[in-house]
């Protein structure tokens, strides 16, 4: 090859070098995305399985470019605090109860707090998924508090928990009962008890110390929060049932991500759903097994005596329809009642 020929091979050599490199250079290099979740509930719970799982599918169908940094009990900040948390940016998601934020998420808190109004887990995921696609005033709730629900997870149904027996309505006079929202101080009321508020990790020692004396709970939480060991009396009766804490991003935090991820999140959220009401079923039966090993009696309370508590409380649909019509939200609350009535006849 001559001098030009030489050279003129070298330079294309060169240049093609340079084109390629300034190519892969334009290419977007991809910053990992970390999103730290804060949660209420022990590492031991079966949402907080669950929470693992969605975890670890959002980072293996994103090929690791989101991950999610879980802390379980409230190793970030307490129930309380996590609406603000998320807020200030000092968390991007958590998973917490909407009933302890009534005033900022009404319509998300009625069917978390609501007492007696649904009997089953399956009837608490039907309902849920259903709000959520029929209802858009709950998505605006979100959004006007910063934020993005993902996905709700589920709890058997909290039955009556005391240090003593209580078989009957007469029996919960004078006790302290834990409650927490709007609606359950007013059906502890209803039967002359004394409705006391405390917060999930503040149970066990509430009892302990008698700071209540009963309280709702579900029979596998029993067995998680060690609650056998202050209270050993179940009586069956369901105070309560619904979906419990919902797994909620900030909108900054879900606008950071791609079109592609959220769509990833959003379909791995409604598989996590229908998992959490598989395990919170399952985990119900052998919790019941391990109490009765451990001491815990069970006590029937009487149908009529079930159908007095529920005639005493006051009309908690007719309450709640009220209060939003005040906020310019009753027709979509009377359209979340109607929805609950198909679910729960």
């Amino acid at each position: 090859m001559d001098l030009l020929g030489f050279k003129r091979t070298g330079l294309g050599l060169v240049s093609a070098a340079v084109l390629c490199g300034g190519l892969l250079a334009a290419q977007p290099v991809f910053a990992k995305t970390t999103l730290k979740a804060n949660s209420q509930w022990p590492e031991a719970h079966s949402g907080s399985q669950v929470d693992k799982w969605w975890a670890e599918e959002i980072e293996k169908r994103t090929d690791g470019e989101v991950e999610v940094r879980l802390f379980f009990s409230g190793a970030l900040g307490k129930a309380g605090e996590n609406l603000e948390l998320m807020r200030s940016g000092a968390i991007e998601i958590a998973m917490m109860s909407p009933g302890y934020f009534p005033a900022q998420l009404p319509m998300h808190a009625a069917p978390n707090s609501i007492p007696m109004a649904m009997e089953s887990v399956g009837q608490a995921t039907e309902l849920m998924e259903r709000l959520m696609d029929e209802v858009p005033a709950l998505n605006e709730e979100a959004e006007e508090n910063g934020l993005k629900t993902l996905f709700f997870h589920h709890l058997n149904p909290y039955l009556l928990v005391c240090k003593e027996p209580v078989t009957d309505v007469l029996g919960m006079a004078g006790k302290k009962f834990r409650t927490w929202g709007e609606a359950l101080p007013k059906a502890a009321e209803a039967v002359g008890a004394t409705p006391v508020t405390l917060f999930l990790p503040e149970v066990y020692e509430g009892l302990s110390r008698g700071t209540v004396d009963c309280i709702p709970f579900s029979v596998d939480l029993i067995v998680n929060y060690k609650i056998y060991e202050v209270a050993k009396h179940v009586s069956e009766i369901t105070i309560w049932e619904g979906p419990t804490n919902a797994t909620w991003i900030s909108l900054d935090a879900w606008n950071e991500l791609s079109p592609e991820h959220q769509v990833i999140i959003e379909e791995v959220s409604r598989e996590a759903m229908r998992k959490d009401r598989d395990a919170t079923l399952a985990a119900d039966a052998g919790a019941r097994a391990t109490l009765a090993e451990l001491g815990v009696t069970f006590h029937e309370f009487p149908e009529e005596e079930r159908q007095k508590w529920r005639d005493a409380n006051p009309d908690f649909f007719a309450d709640f329809i009220a209060t939003m019509d005040e906020k310019g939200k009753g027709d979509a609350a009377r359209k979340m009642i109607s929805i609950w009535g198909e679910v729960v006849p």
